[in-house]
């Protein structure tokens, strides 16, 4: 037996209810006696000729009939409206779980309980979640969108001032990790990436679970400002973040251009193929190579997070996942900035900087990787912490895109530490390597800043 969705559904019930309406009005206009009428039989045919129907106490008979009958029709028609609006009403409110949208498994937390302020379909004024666009996705925008950004808020966007940033929270889920309050990255690589560049990466990662030192910029430094950042029921971004298991595409096997669905396909098929765990608390964090192109990379962003769709690989949760691009050979001057001078055309011609660890590609990629964990962070599912339009948000580094130390201003970074090679870094890490980290919206004062 085939059973009709909820849209074919509607359609044949509209129809059933239009002619029982239509049946009604028709029977209203012109009510029909039945020919064999007991009126027409017995003493009353013998004494009266059919045509003396006219008479007046046999019209008035007749209208009484007639208007029992519609009486009826009129009830009936009550009967049929009332249950086809409550059978209506019903089915609009139904979540049709089997055949549109998730279950509400799709929203749990690593212990079961749902997520408050996720939006299923139908719900809340905001799009079925399931079918957003890679391009209106939470990103890390390009250098020269960033200026384009910073002229339509104002400049002062990019001078760190007294007045306060407004960063509204819409009510959804943070990333509050497990537990223990941690939250797993996990690193899939998809290209060629050289030990020296893994390395790097991994230690990056590491560094978030360091100590704060006073007087010392560090990365746990930087993220401990997300603790300020806290959901519907007052819990707070995870306080520490970890390196998950890793998992490497030895092959292209999606090839070297890649659509939005290949990036998400690359999350769902590792934990398909259980070369990573499925962790609903946790974020999964596509790397691709610089001989990698994807849709939208350079133009439109250097780095998005979305979600997966609820599939049965991830039994139906969706997961939060970010994707980074390489842009060494492809736009340097686009989302390696200020370690690349910006391209002709789009922006200040300011010195580009040397990166700290030699490396133009990883170092660029770390800035974007940072933005996006503390996007993700406060605003996973597109109805957390941002400013703007949700289909295109501004999130808690977006609103500080371009600043990485005081004084900045479109052009110019800050004021950044240098080491003994001059390089330029604002955040220590573990094993004394030195990173540039986007600054971020603190919500204790209302201002961007680098360190907690």
């Amino acid at each position: 037996m085939v059973v009709p969705g909820p849209a074919n559904f509607l359609g044949v019930l509209q129809e059933v209810v239009m002619a029982a309406v239509q049946r009604s009005n028709s029977t209203m206009k012109e009510p029909i006696l039945p020919r064999t009428s007991s009126t027409l039989k017995g003493s009353l045919q013998q004494q009266l000729p059919v045509k003396s129907l006219t008479s007046t106490s046999l019209k008035l008979d007749a209208v009484m009939g007639v208007n029992k009958f519609s009486s009826a029709i009129r009830n009936r028609n009550i009967v049929i409206g009332v249950l086809s609006t409550f059978l209506l009403l019903t089915i609009v409110s139904w979540p049709w779980h089997g055949s549109v949208g998730p279950s509400s498994a799709a929203y749990q937390r690593d212990d079961d309980s749902p997520l408050q302020g996720v939006s299923r379909v139908g719900e809340g004024t905001r799009s079925d979640p399931f079918q957003t666009k890679w391009a209106n996705a939470a990103r890390v925008l390009p250098y020269h969108r960033q200026l384009s950004v910073s002229k339509q808020l104002g400049s002062s966007k990019f001078l760190v001032t007294p007045e306060p940033l407004v960063v509204p929270y819409h009510k959804g889920p943070v990333l509050t990790g497990n537990k223990q309050g941690v939250l797993k990255v996990y690193l899939i690589y998809y290209g060629l990436f050289s030990l020296s560049q893994r390395a790097t990466l991994g230690e990056f990662l590491a560094s978030f679970a360091g100590k704060a030192v006073k007087g010392t910029p560090t990365v746990a430094g930087w993220w401990a400002i997300t603790k300020g950042f806290k959901d519907a029921e007052k819990v707070s971004v995870a306080p520490t973040v970890i390196a998950g298991h890793v998992y490497d595409y030895v092959t292209y096997i999606k090839g070297k251009t890649l659509k939005v669905s290949d990036v998400e396909a690359l999350v769902i098929d590792a934990i398909t193929a259980g070369q990573l765990p499925l962790d609903t608390s946790g974020l999964y964090v596509v790397l691709t190579a610089a001989n990698v192109a994807v849709q939208g990379f350079c133009s439109q962003e250097c780095g998005t997070h979305l979600y997966t769709t609820p599939v049965k690989a991830t039994h139906n949760h969706v997961l939060p996942y970010a994707w980074v691009g390489n842009a060494v050979k492809q736009c340097p001057g686009f989302c390696d900035w200020p370690y690349a001078q910006a391209a002709p055309g789009t922006g200040p011609k300011t010195p580009a900087l040397k990166p700290p660890n030699s490396d133009l590609g990883i170092d660029g990629m770390i800035i974007t990787l940072a933005s996006l964990i503390a996007g993700a962070a406060t605003d996973p599912y597109g109805n957390g912490y941002f400013q703007g339009d949700a289909d295109d948000p501004l999130e808690i580094a977006g609103v500080c895109g371009g600043i990485y130390g005081e004084g900045a201003y479109p052009g110019y970074p800050g004021n950044l530490l240098t080491n003994k090679k001059g390089a330029s870094f604002n955040a220590q890490g573990v094993k004394g390597r030195q990173f540039l980290l986007p600054w971020i919206y603190n919500p204790a004062t209302q201002q961007c800043a680098g360190q907690v």
